[in-house]
C-alpha cells in the first residue's frame, strides 16, 4: 500500500512536472532573446512550491514533512528542501516537530537531513537546538554528531552529539555531556533520596 501511495506520487509528480514544461515552453521569450537568470533552469528534474509528503505504516501516520519549496533529483534519489518542517509521531502519542532553514530527503531509504538552525520541539515539553539532525526511517531514530543544546522542564542538558529513539521515547547525549537542574529539580531529588 505504502509503495502504492509512492508511485501515485511520483507518477502526479511527473504530471505536474509535464505541465509546468509545457507552460514553461509556451511562455518562454522567442529564441534570440536572453532569458533573465531567475527563469533560467537548473538540474532539478522537477520543481515544487509548498510541499507536504506523509509517510504511514499499516494505516499509522508516522512522520510528516513540509517545506516552502522542494527541488527533486531523480538520478540522486533526493529532494532538496528550503525552510523545512518535519512532524515525527511517537509510539504513545508523543509529537516531536523539527525545524530548520534547509533540507535533503532521500526517496530511496526516506532518510531525512535537515541543517541551518535547527530546533526540535517535544510534545513534553522539551527543546533542543542543534546545526543539523538527520532522521533515519527504518530506525525511526533522529540523531546528530553536532553540539546539542536542551531545555525543559526544570533541566538543561548540553554536550556533543545527539540519539532520540522516538518508539522507546529515549533520549541519549553522547558525549562532554553538562546537566543542570533547577533549584525545584534539586529539592525534589534530595527529599526523595532521603
Amino acid at each position: 500500500m505504502r509503495n502504492i501511495r509512492f508511485f501515485l506520487g511520483l507518477i502526479i509528480l511527473a504530471s505536474m512536472g509535464l505541465v509546468a514544461l509545457m507552460a514553461w515552453r509556451t511562455l518562454a521569450p522567442p529564441e534570440g532573446r536572453d532569458v533573465p537568470a531567475r527563469v533560467q533552469a537548473t538540474s532539478a528534474d522537477l520543481k515544487l512550491d509548498r510541499v507536504r509528503y506523509t509517510e504511514t505504516r499499516e494505516g499509522k501516520k508516522e512522520w510528516e514533512l513540509e517545506a516552502a519549496t522542494a527541488q527533486y533529483f531523480k538520478e540522486e534519489n533526493s529532494v532538496i528542501l528550503d525552510k523545512v518542517k518535519a512532524t515525527f509521531f511517537g509510539k504513545n502519542g508523543e509529537i516531536y516537530i523539527l525545524r530548520g532553514e534547509k533540507g535533503k530527503f532521500n526517496t530511496r531509504t526516506k532518510a531525512v537531513e535537515v541543517f541551518d538552525g535547527i530546533e526540535l520541539d517535544c510534545s513534553d515539553g522539551y527543546h533542543l537546538r542543534t546545526k543539523s539532525l538527520k532522521y533515519q526511517a527504518e530506525k525511526r531514530e533522529l540523531s546528530t554528531s553536532d553540539p546539542v543544546e536542551m531545555n525543559g522542564p526544570q533541566i538543561r542538558v548540553e554536550g556533543i552529539g545527539l540519539i532520540v529513539e522516538l518508539d522507546r521515547q529515549r533520549l541519549k547525549v553522547l558525549r562532554q555531556v553538562t546537566t543542570t537542574l533547577s533549584q525545584l529539580a534539586v529539592g525534589k531529588f534530595l527529599r526523595s533520596a532521603m
